[in-house]
């Protein structure tokens, strides 16, 4: 042994450090759009409480959840709720995240403050806000990188979402607008 140590291996795991964890609470990826988590406390196997003080509205006009066991949003704020597993994309209605995405997309470019919210705020949030920004004229890695910038390193850490928006998911953008606009 000589006394020197190797350099890591960058594709060895490591540990997260502390401040690559983001908050449950929203990271503002692009003004008005939003990503974020469920608290611990703010799933449905806790009792509601009033999230925000009867004096303060919440900051978000509109909340796509992708979480089935988060809580429904406070009083007036619009949600679209389509919870999936954080996994491979089989089995799962591709169609209706595609509509999340463009819902939360149209209600962006109205003005509102959008929330795009999972369990962890990683995974399925950043697929769907990735497909936003997407419609917003994106690449793919472009949105993919924004998304690592504003929320985490570790966002979009599921391999097969990244695969996923690389590959089919702008195709499929595509067709559905021209379907939509025919």
């Amino acid at each position: 042994m000589t006394g020197r140590t190797m350099p890591p291996d960058p594709a060895a795991p490591r540990w997260v450090q502390p401040e690559e964890v983001p908050s449950w609470r929203g990271s503002e990826i692009l003004p008005g759009l939003f990503m974020g988590g469920t608290a611990d406390h703010d799933v449905t196997s806790v009792p509601a409480a009033r999230r925000y003080p009867a004096s303060q509205l919440s900051p978000y006009d509109a909340v796509v959840t992708l979480y089935a066991w988060a809580q429904p949003v406070d009083w007036e704020v619009e949600e679209l709720r389509y919870g999936f597993g954080d996994g491979a994309l089989t089995g799962v209605d591709l169609d209706r995240i595609l509509r999340a995405a463009e819902w939360a997309w149209r209600r962006w470019q109205a003005g509102d403050q959008i929330l795009i919210r999972c369990q962890a705020g990683l995974n399925r949030s950043g697929l769907v806000t990735a497909l936003v920004l997407m419609l917003d004229g994106r690449d793919p890695e472009a949105a993919i990188r924004l998304i690592r910038q504003r929320r985490s390193p570790w966002a979009l850490c599921n391999g097969h979402f990244v695969d996923w928006l690389a590959g089919d998911a702008a195709l499929l953008l595509e067709q559905r607008f021209r379907a939509l606009a025919g």
